[in-house]
C-alpha cells in the first residue's frame, strides 16, 4: 500500500462525529482506489491532537509514501477531484486557515502568542495554517517527529495559569505549533482552500456575519436528531439543512471545525 487516506478515532465522541462522515471518505476512496485507514489506537500517547503526526509510527502504514490525512469532522464531495494521487511533491501540503476568515496581523500575532509557541525563528508574512486536512509524504515524517519532541519539551515549561479554563487545550493543540514550524522550515505547499473549507468561516461570508443564531438552532438539531420523527426533523430544520447543503455542493472538502453542531443536519 503506496498511499492512504487517514482518519484517528479512539472514543466515543471522535466516534459520533466520524459515524457522519466516514461515508464521504469510503466514496472518495472507491473512487480514486485508496484504502481508507482509521487508526484506532493512540500513537501518541495521551497527546490525541499529535497522532495525525505520528501516523507512520502505525504498523499498517509504514510501507505508505504519501498520506491524506483528515479531521473527522471533514466532509468530502461527490465530485472531489484528487488529491493524493497527483502529489508530486515533498512538502507537506496543507492550507490556511487566516485567509479565509480574513483575520489581520494583529490577531495572528496574538493567535502563536496564546498557544506559547516557541517564535525564535523569524517569518516572513506570517500566517495561520490549518491542519484539519494534511497531504504528508513519507519524506516529512522525521520533521513531524521532531516537532512532536520540540513541543513536549516545550509543554514543561508552559505557565500553569497562562490562560486560565482554557488552559487543557491551549497545552494540547498540535496546530499552531506545526504551522509555524512548517512555515520556518518551508516545508509546507498550500493546496488551496478547495480542499479544506473551513465550515464557519464559510457561512460568515456567504450566509451573515451573525453566526449565533444557527449555532443555537443546528444545536437544537443535533440534540433531536435521534428523538423526534424524521419528517418532523427535517420539516423544523430545513432552512438550516439548506444552507449546510449549498456550503457541502460548493466545497470540495468541508471543514466543520469549532462547533460541530452542524454535522449533525447531514442526512
Amino acid at each position: 500500500m503506496d498511499q492512504a487516506i487517514v482518519g484517528v478515532c479512539y472514543d466515543q465522541r471522535q466516534r459520533r462525529i466520524l459515524d457522519i462522515t466516514f461515508p464521504s471518505w469510503r466514496r472518495y476512496g472507491e473512487r480514486q482506489g485508496l484504502p481508507v485507514v482509521i487508526v484506532e489506537r493512540p500513537c501518541a500517547g495521551g497527546d490525541f491532537y499529535w497522532n495525525k503526526h505520528r501516523l507512520y509510527q502505525v504498523p499498517e502504514l509504514r510501507s505508505c509514501k504519501r498520506l491524506l490525512f483528515l479531521d473527522n469532522d471533514v466532509f468530502i464531495s461527490s465530485n472531489a477531484p484528487p488529491l493524493l494521487q497527483p502529489w508530486d511533491s515533498p512538502l507537506i501540503g496543507a492550507t490556511y486557515e487566516c485567509t479565509q476568515a480574513g483575520w489581520p496581523a494583529e490577531i495572528i500575532d496574538h493567535y502563536y502568542e496564546d498557544y506559547f509557541v516557541d517564535r525564535s525563528a523569524d517569518v516572513a508574512d506570517l500566517k495561520i495554517i490549518n491542519t484539519g486536512v494534511l497531504v504528508i509524504p513519507r519524506e516529512q515524517a522525521e520533521f513531524l517527529e521532531t516537532v512532536y519532541r520540540r513541543w513536549k519539551e516545550r509543554m514543561k515549561t508552559f505557565p500553569g495559569s497562562r490562560q486560565g479554563q482554557k488552559d487543557l487545550f491551549f497545552r494540547t493543540s498540535d496546530q499552531p505549533h506545526v504551522s509555524y514550524a512548517l512555515q520556518t522550515s518551508g516545508r509546507f505547499k498550500d493546496f488551496g482552500e478547495r480542499f479544506n473549507t473551513l465550515w464557519w468561516h464559510w457561512y460568515r461570508k456567504n450566509i451573515t456575519p451573525r453566526q449565533l443564531p444557527f449555532l443555537l438552532r443546528s444545536k437544537a438539531a443535533s440534540l433531536t436528531r435521534d428523538f423526534l420523527p424524521g419528517a418532523w426533523w427535517r420539516a423544523l430544520f430545513a432552512k438550516e439543512r439548506a444552507i449546510f447543503a449549498q456550503a457541502r455542493e460548493v466545497s470540495d472538502f468541508l471543514h466543520v471545525a469549532g462547533s460541530k453542531s452542524s454535522l449533525f443536519l447531514e442526512s
